[in-house]
């Protein structure tokens, strides 16, 4: 190991993954990568199951951001040359509310085979709107009724994500 420590930021966006390397001691940024998804955003259809999506769907594949690691990490690593045991850390980052639904180790339940042709088991990106007349009505009715808990949330993102990753939509 050297003295130097290095961070690895991991984005995930809307069409790609990248992953920059940055020296911890002055913040310069050693290398980056970038790893375009194979999925992209599914809008019109699941992947290719032929599933047709409804309205202001927006999904995405879990196996993308599995990807965007095997494939930038080791790119940022080869580029740097760089001592692997000389990162002392790795964070991510998402746009927004981007709900991945999952078991609770953390399998994503698209991955399981009696969910991989159901549109909700798929990660919601950013843009995933099928629900905000949900959302909607549930902000409504908050308001109305004066509940304490909706000024704890900021408006109707938090009932999008709640909405649309409920099991009995499943």
């Amino acid at each position: 190991m050297s003295s130097e420590r290095y961070v690895i930021g991991v984005d995930y966006g809307t069409l790609s993954g990248r992953a920059l390397l940055v020296r911890v001691s002055d913040g310069f940024e050693v290398a980056s990568a970038v790893h375009e998804y194979e999925h992209a955003v599914m809008d019109e259809y699941l992947g290719d199951t032929g599933i047709k999506l409804g309205a202001d769907w927006a999904l995405q594949d879990a196996k993308d951001y599995i990807n965007v690691l095997k494939t930038t990490i080791p790119e940022v690593l080869s580029k740097s040359g760089i001592n692997p045991a000389d990162v002392i850390g790795i964070a991510t980052d998402f746009t927004a509310s981007t709900p991945l639904p999952a078991l609770q180790d953390g399998t994503p339940l698209s991955f399981l085979p009696q969910f991989a042709n159901r549109p909700h088991a798929y990660v919601k990106l950013w843009k995933h709107h099928a629900a905000s007349s949900h959302a909607n009505r549930i902000n409504e009715l908050a308001h109305a009724r004066g509940e304490e808990w909706i000024k704890r949330y900021g408006g109707k993102n938090l009932f999008r994500v709640a909405v649309c990753q409920g099991a009995s939509t499943l």
